[in-house]
């Protein structure tokens, strides 16, 4: 865990974490620009309670992202299992213990976590995965790629093997090509319990959601599309990943400025550029995009875009009941894993594949099958 502010509530995140009878189970605060009496004066409590469990270091390298402590983090910890975690967030109780033994017993490089946010607790809908697929997952068919942060727990020695570091001094983005690698190199498998990781936005600064110039807010694209690793995709897995940067990177630079209408010449131009390399990395990405939203990049492309336009295309992708955000800009993707349709549907179905009563649902509905094809192979026999 990255601290850079002590305003927010590390004791409740922290908290979170050792609040188990588990000894094994630990947290490592790293004190970014900060001095560690400034942390420890904080979590004292804890400190107190939970003697031995709370491991805090100072990282002061004066660079105001949080990719350099939980690189520093990763590499310093001794764990057979590490994890990351914003400092105002909070993990349920039975959450490590559940992943853990998640990925014992499947060998995983990775568990992803089930994330709500806030007291609502409202579900978090990434990755759209396959609804049926609780095994390992795949990176272009279960869409891994919309799990743009590696919340969970991860082998520290896949960290390792798979030469994954989040993109340094970048001030958000820094975990894309760090989960591009892993996803796509690791054996990555789901979370199966029903605790979460939870999400809050109570800080009282978040910097990773305050627009900055596009050039810097998109940098990590660029990083990530110049991996060595990345440029040896197959077709299946440059489309999934080109059609998430489309529909979710460069989307919420878009909406982070007012659908667009508070774009400088400079974000223009950025802008242009990003499509563009999306563009070059998978020529099929964009077409796979719902009507309104392909607009909107059509019109981001052209030398000088109507901003106004703009705004208008990201407004009517939004209008889900309507048929230019349903239906893909080119009528033969309609079918395709990464279309419009089949994105929106499993991303609907994430819900249904989170609930608790889901697993014995699909247990009744295998016996059933099973039962059916039995009966039809023992009727066939009698009838021979």
């Amino acid at each position: 865990m990255a601290v850079h502010d002590t305003r927010r509530n590390i004791r409740r995140a922290v908290g979170s974490i050792v609040d188990v009878e588990d000894p094994t189970i630990r947290a490592f605060v790293v004190c970014h620009n900060l001095t560690r009496e400034e942390v420890e004066e904080e979590l004292a409590p804890l400190i107190d309670a939970r003697p031995g469990r709370i491991r805090i270091e100072v990282l002061a390298d004066g660079i105001p992202s949080p990719s350099g402590p939980f690189n520093f983090g990763m590499a310093a910890s001794d764990a057979t299992y590490v994890g990351i975690m914003g400092s105002d967030d909070e993990l349920d109780s039975d959450a490590i213990s559940q992943w853990r033994s998640r990925a014992e017993a499947t060998q995983a490089d990775a568990v992803i976590a089930k994330v709500v946010r806030g007291p609502l607790r409202n579900l978090v809908r990434s990755p759209p995965k396959r609804l049926w697929r609780t095994g390992t997952l795949d990176f272009a068919r279960d869409r891994l790629s919309y799990r743009s942060a590696p919340l969970g727990l991860m082998r520290r020695d896949a960290i390792s093997r798979l030469d994954l570091r989040l993109l340094d001094g970048a001030r958000n983005g820094g975990d894309l090509p760090f989960v591009t690698r892993l996803w796509l190199g690791g054996k990555i498998v789901p979370a199966s319990g029903l605790a979460a990781y939870v999400e809050h936005a109570d800080a009282p600064v978040r910097v990773t959601h305050v627009a900055k110039p596009v050039a810097e807010e998109l940098s990590a694209i660029k990083a990530t599309l110049d991996d060595v690793v990345v440029q040896g995709m197959g077709i299946p897995e440059r489309t999934a990943l080109a059609t998430k940067l489309l529909r979710r990177n460069l989307t919420d630079s878009v909406r982070k400025r007012s659908g667009g209408s508070a774009f400088t010449a400079g974000d223009c131009a950025a802008m242009a550029e990003f499509i563009g390399r999306v563009d070059a990395f998978s020529p099929s990405a964009r077409h796979m995009l719902s009507r309104a939203q392909a607009r909107m990049f059509d019109e981001l492309t052209r030398p000088e875009p109507d901003l106004a336009a703009v705004a208008e295309h990201d407004a009517a992708s939004n209008r889900y009941r309507t048929l230019d955000a349903i239906l893909p800009a080119r009528a033969k993707y309609l079918l395709h894993p990464q279309g419009q349709p089949r994105f929106m549907a499993a991303t609907a179905l994430i819900k249904v594949g989170s609930s608790r009563y889901f697993p014995a649902a699909r247990a009744v509905f295998v016996a059933l099958v099973s039962a059916v094809v039995v009966g039809v192979l023992a009727l066939a026999f009698w009838r021979s």
